[in-house]
């Protein structure tokens, strides 16, 4: 039962997001199939009734329509709409306002698709005016086209706009290679199917091309690689600019006029100006506007330009802004002074990395409005006469600032403009902080990564705002700790947060006391500078060293945070490299027992992206298997295991380092228990195969010198003495022992081949058997070896075409020395490949006095209390339990299943209902009791199967009865 109305939201939320995933997909099938039939139409000159200036043009990206018969247009639309009638589309029942959602509703869905990556032209089609009412929207743009932006006309009410602008306009026209913006975008089911082949022919077709050239690639078919001629260029309708200036022109004249708030973080104003085609989207004469500006801001040194970008004209619309964002703009400062000149209603400024903008005069312009201003990492170095502290000073009203700055940014900056003037930034900064009348509305004020700071202007500043909420002081050389731990301070306040860094304390000398003590600020910051790289990679690493050696007192959130972290910044390895080693420090057995299920699949979810996205860079992927490596991680939360495999396959295939070899083996070994049969299988390739037998003879050969050099050191340098120590190693097989590396390659085969006779087959192909000859004889002490070995070696011997490539290796013999000497675990496995070799026996080729011994063995055996082997299935020993000829086969099965079933019952409970096991026990324990000379001890193993299953086989038989009355 759901008691908590936002965990019920998120349901709702999921369930309509699957629902239109399977409406996307069923449209995208549709629209795919009807464009490439068109365009092969058309390019091979097959359209009945078409002159030449009737055919679209593909390469200039035109559109047509036959204007001159309806009749067929109105064809044309019916056909377009006739799967979506048919099909019931879930997004169609939606729009018909069955089910109006308010404000609030419609914001949250909105977040929600754009949080998962599913807004697009398909999916903003939702937000209809007649089903959704939208006073706050934000809008991904990553797989946007122009065609839907007139839904925006249908909401009057909007007074908040944020726009993202993240993602890269090569990837919006590069429809040769980026598969994974293809597989989001996707056209609404209300366009004209002449726009939708306008703007999405060049995606599909060359999606489709390619996909067709994978496919004859794989079966050596070239006629289908010329299926698709003279391919469409690139279209240029997903672009930045085309999409911003679409949006502005669909906005309702109500919005314009009331817009309050707006962001456009990261659009890049001149980006589109580089380029000729796109120029007359991007610029404008400038000269009018230029009219505006005052006489002192044209006095400014800044460049004589011509002309501005067009979507910066059309933003100026927005004339009762309060509230702008232009974070990592490349706005220049005519266009900045320009804003501010025509937008003097705003008091929230947001001009964060705007490495561009060189002077900040025209905020003086502000300075009775202006109460929230973020200036990180922008560049004061040009600011003169009046400093940038003299022109903060003046903004009495602000009660938000931020000053903070990456230094490695500003570095690089500075020596790239060696000709730039500098500024005395220490007395500036620190004259500014001393003033008696310095900003006294300042609630937040953030100067982290100031290193110039001194601790008696701080003290000052500290002084004259007892009220000061927030304060920043992350990567600070000279700290003002008293303000932060004295109580007794005056500058001490319980309700002020910090961020803060124990740079100053050495890493050798820290103790369990300074992470309870600095690990609240860390987390503040990690919070706070989630979005500033190089803030991000200090902090991380800060958390790494703390929590290497002491336990987190909020593991949970700063696992959650942490994946947040690399969730945002999927792409930058440096931040990526210090997340995983983070995760694996909070991660550690038992740590990691504490962890909630949920963050372990996130976890893992996370570790398998940073595998994909730099699956050659070593010492990451050694930080991914690292933290995989635990049994609590694979086993308990549910995520993509094949995947998990075949990323951790590919990274043994191209790793020699024996420190990544290790983690990577196990977590395969593990991981197998989870995939299917199938999946099994194509793990089980022989190109696979051969590559972990690869890594068995590298152990093999790195325990052979590892011995060699053991010997050497126990005895004085000698040249006879050193050949005797290396004969030894090489002849005599009793010498060596495993390590875990070569155990998880043994245990990772074993699983492969459970049950798969495909992948037994491989490895015979792949001389595995040679191999595990070699093992046998020089690990011959090792219980642990040999009980893998003679494991995989009972999953051959259940494959009937392969038992004879078993005797060319003694098998009958071997096995037989095992059933006697060797240890439970070892003689079980080694008495079951017996009795599969049996089973295929006549009776003229049957050795009693083997069977003999196999009953002897068996009725010795103590069952113990955990599992030696865990099976899929009981299939391999149906043929064995009707096995009445050989009464010693049908004993081993019988003991197997016991032994199983009496150790993890709750495990097999379902194979034995499926399998019907419990019938099958029940009529050989009927048989038996009739025999004139029955066997006791199989009855007594027969009776214990019937009792641990009774309760649920009567359970079973009852409910099937209620149901069937």
């Amino acid at each position: 039962m759901v008691d908590n109305p936002n965990r019920l939201n998120l349901i709702c939320l999921r369930k309509i997001s699957s629902l239109l995933k399977s409406d996307q997909l069923l449209w995208k099938k549709y629209i795919e199939e009807r464009v490439v039939k068109i365009y092969c139409e058309e390019n091979n000159q097959s359209i009945l009734n078409l002159n030449d200036q009737q055919k679209r043009k593909h390469r200039r990206g035109e559109s047509f329509r036959i204007d001159d018969d309806d009749d067929d247009n109105e064809s044309n639309m019916e056909t377009i709409h006739c799967l979506h009638h048919n099909q019931n589309f879930f997004i169609e029942y939606f729009l018909h306002g069955y089910c109006p959602l308010n404000s609030i509703l419609s914001e949250q869905l909105a977040n929600y698709l754009v949080a998962h990556d599913q807004l697009n032209d398909f999916t903003l089609t939702l937000f209809s005016s007649n089903v959704t009412c939208l006073k706050r929207l934000v809008i991904n743009i990553k797989y946007l086209s122009r065609l839907q932006c007139h839904i925006l006309n249908q909401h009057p009410n909007l007074i908040e706009l944020e726009l993202i602008f993240k993602d890269s306009n090569l990837n919006r026209t590069n429809n040769m290679t980026n598969e994974i913006f293809y597989q989001h975008i996707c056209p609404s089911i209300y366009s004209e199917f002449d726009e939708i082949f306008t703007i999405y022919s060049p995606f599909i077709l060359n999606y489709i091309n390619l996909k067709l050239q994978n496919e004859s690639r794989r079966s050596s078919v070239s006629s289908k690689t010329n299926l698709l001629q003279n391919l469409p260029n690139s279209s240029d309708e997903f672009l930045h600019h085309k999409l911003l200036s679409e949006i502005f022109s669909n906005l309702h004249p109500t919005t314009i006029e009331r817009l309050k708030i707006l962001s456009l973080s990261h659009y890049k104003f001149f980006a589109a100006s580089q380029s000729t085609a796109a120029r007359k989207y991007s610029l404008a004469d400038m000269s009018p506007l230029t009219k505006c500006t005052t006489t002192s801001s044209s006095t400014m040194t800044t460049p004589a330009i011509n002309s501005i970008p067009m979507n910066l004209r059309l933003l100026l619309k927005f004339t009762n802004l309060t509230s702008l964002n232009l974070s990592g703009t490349d706005i220049k400062n005519p266009c900045f002074d320009i804003i501010i000149n025509s937008l003097e209603n705003l008091d929230t400024f947001d001009l964060s990395s705007c490495r561009s903008i060189k002077f900040f005069h025209s905020l003086l312009k502000l300075s009775l409005k202006l109460k929230w201003l973020n200036l990180y990492n922008c560049c004061f170095n040009m600011q003169l006469n009046p400093t940038i502290y003299h022109i903060l000073y003046q903004l009495k009203y602000l009660e938000y600032l931020d000053i903070s700055n990456d230094s490695t940014i500003n570095d690089n900056d500075n020596n790239n403009n060696n000709n730039n003037p500098v500024i005395d930034n220490e007395n500036d900064i620190n004259k500014f902080l001393c003033q008696i009348n310095c900003l006294p509305r300042l609630k937040h004020f953030d100067v982290s990564g100031q290193k110039t700071i001194s601790s008696i202007a701080l003290h000052k500043f500290l002084l004259n705002h007892l009220n000061l909420q927030f304060l920043g002081l992350f990567l600070t050389n000279e700290k003002y700790s008293s303000c932060i731990f004295d109580l007794n301070d005056r500058c001490y306040s319980k309700y002020r947060h910090y961020t803060y860094d124990y740079h100053h304390i050495s890493t050798v000398t820290l103790t369990e006391n300074d992470l309870i003590v600095y690990e609240p600020y860390l987390i503040e910051a990690l919070k706070r500078y989630r979005d500033r790289i190089g803030f991000i990679q200090k902090i991380l690493y800060n958390i790494f060293f703390l929590t290497r050696s002491f336990h987190s007192k909020q593991q949970n959130l700063l696992i959650e945070l942490t994946l947040h972290i690399m969730s945002i910044h999927p792409n930058i390895q440096s931040v990526q490299m210090a997340s995983t080693a983070c995760i694996y420090n909070l991660t550690r057995s038992p740590i990691t027992d504490q962890i909630h299920v949920k963050y372990l699949a996130q976890i893992v979810q996370a570790i398998m992206n940073v595998m994909e996205t730099f699956p050659n860079h070593q010492q990451l992927q050694k930080n991914c298997l690292l933290t995989l490596c635990s049994d609590r991680i694979l086993h308990e939360p549910h995520f993509k295991f094949y995947l998990l495999a075949t990323l951790v396959m590919h990274n043994l295939q191209n790793n020699t380092d024996l420190a990544t070899i290790q983690p990577g083996v196990a977590i395969l070994s593990l991981l197998t228990t989870r995939l299917t049969i199938d999946e099994c299988t194509r793990l089980g390739s022989v190109k696979n195969l051969k590559c972990l037998f690869q890594l068995i003879e590298q152990q093999i050969d790195r325990l052979q010198t590892m011995l060699i050099t053991q010997n050497q050191q126990l005895v004085l340098p000698h040249n006879d003495q050193t050949i005797n120590d290396i004969d030894i190693v090489l002849h005599n097989p009793h010498q060596l022992t495993s390590d875990d590396t070569l155990r998880f390659c043994l245990s990772l085969l074993w699983n492969l081949t459970d049950e798969n006779a495909i992948v037994c087959e491989h490895f015979i192909q792949s001389l595995g058997l040679e191999l595990f000859q070699r093992l046998l004889h020089l690990f011959s002490s090792d219980t642990i070896v040999l009980t893998k070995i003679v494991g995989l070696l009972s999953n051959i011997a259940e494959v009937s075409h392969l038992k004879v490539y078993l005797y060319p290796v003694d098998i009958i013999l071997l096995m037989k020395k095992y059933i006697d000497e060797a240890i439970l675990d070892i003689a079980f496995s080694a008495t079951g490949i017996l009795a599969q070799l049996l089973y295929d026996q006549t009776d003229d080729e049957i050795n009693f006095e083997l069977c003999d011994q196999m009953r002897d063995a068996i009725i010795k055996w103590q069952n113990p209390h955990s599992n030696m082997v865990t099976y899929r299935s009981f299939k391999p020993f149906l043929p064995l339990l009707y096995c009445t000829r050989i009464p010693v086969v049908q004993l081993w099965a019988i003991w197997a299943i016991h032994h199983v079933c009496s150790t993890d019952r709750i495990r097999y409970v379902r194979i034995v209902r499926e399998e019907k096991i419990y019938d099958i026990i029940q009529a050989i324990y009927n048989e038996q009791i009739l025999f004139d000379h029955p066997d006791l001890f199989m009855i007594q193993l027969l009776k214990s199967i019937l009792h641990i299953f009774k309760s649920y086989h009567l359970n079973r038989h009852q409910n099937s009865s209620a149901v069937a009355s």
